[in-house]
């Protein structure tokens, strides 16, 4: 039975719980940043990463939650783009299908996760990759691009979603993700040192987070005002580039085992995330660490201390059981 503490909730009496998002979001989420010109060799590889991740899940049993741009599954063909898009504010988006576009559309690794053997979770990461605006201006343009996210979808008479991840982690307008039907959503890490000014102070102690396996953020769903379950995060399973160049796939492995082991022990969540194409090079390396980590997680739940489930098995559980009576 979940367990009440305040407006938290254990993932389970006895066991914590092993989370797992990734973003799908391809060339969509390298709209207006700088590095975007960088990141075309790891994009070229984010298929065979996919199906990489895949297999994993597969064989070990591990139930994700994809959150996938819906823009992923617009393209309409080499000569035209899809109504959405025909607009000033998408002019960069490249017309295409799959094939000709397959950086910009994806519907094959969609289907191939739908697909799975192991049951995956398709979550919303926006329509178009569109940060989020908390100020009143940007409150209708959010709730478009969840509309239309959910059109995509009806059409296709594939099941709504239920979980949405923020891009960027710009939040807000929490009741407008609630009023749309969405239960859930990634909640940031509390890195205390990314709020300081400059680049380089957070990008150095983020370094030195990693190259030490600090043990990351193991906490509690917590429930909102607006209903909604904000589901922690846990750990950045980072590329190597950037600050990830100087923090070896073993640190980072350790640092995920020392989160696996606070869950198991105190009933909490440790939710590790990342983006597929963040794999999309040195893949054999980085799926070598999410092999360890994985095989970690297995035999913690083959052990009974630990749960491996996607953010809507969760939300939905908590659900279930926010009004039974605390069990402390």
């Amino acid at each position: 039975m979940i367990r009440a503490r305040s407006n938290r909730m254990h993932a389970a009496s006895d066991r914590g719980a092993m989370l797992l998002s990734l973003d799908l979001e391809l060339a969509w989420g390298t709209r207006g940043r700088p590095s975007a010109s960088k990141v075309g060799p790891y994009l070229d590889g984010t298929r065979n990463a996919v199906e990489r991740m895949l297999e994993l899940c597969v064989e070990y049993e591990v139930p994700a939650t994809w959150a996938i741009v819906g823009g992923l599954l617009l393209g309409e063909g080499p000569d035209k783009t899809h109504c959405w898009l025909n607009d000033e504010q998408h002019a960069d988006i490249p017309r295409g299908t799959t094939n000709s576009q397959p950086h910009w559309y994806a519907e094959d690794i969609v289907r191939s996760i739908k697909d799975c053997k192991t049951v995956q979770e398709i979550g919303c990461h926006t329509l178009t990759h569109m940060y989020v605006d908390p100020t009143p201006r940007g409150r209708e343009p959010f709730r478009i691009e969840l509309q239309r996210f959910r059109q995509l979808f009806d059409q296709r008479g594939w099941p709504q979603p239920i979980t949405f991840i923020y891009p960027k982690a710009m939040m807000g307008h929490f009741d407008v993700l609630a009023e749309e039907g969405f239960l859930c959503y990634r909640g940031p890490e509390p890195r205390w040192y990314e709020t300081l000014p400059t680049v380089r102070l957070p990008a150095a102690l983020r370094m030195l987070d990693g190259k030490l396996a600090l043990r990351p953020n193991v906490d509690f769903p917590e429930r909102t005002n607006e209903g909604l379950w904000m589901l922690p995060s846990s750990q950045f399973y980072s590329p190597r580039m950037s600050v990830g160049r100087h923090v070896s796939t073993a640190r980072r492995v350790q640092k995920a085992h020392k989160g696996l082991q606070q869950a198991a022990k105190s009933g909490g969540v440790f939710h590790l995330w990342t983006h597929p194409f963040n794999m999309g090079q040195c893949t054999d390396e980085l799926m070598g660490g999410l092999k360890q980590i994985f095989h970690e997680a297995a035999s913690l739940r083959d052990a009974g201390k630990l749960e491996l489930l996607t953010m809507g098995d969760l939300t939905l559980r908590l659900s279930r059981n926010k009004n039974q009576p605390n069990q402390e």
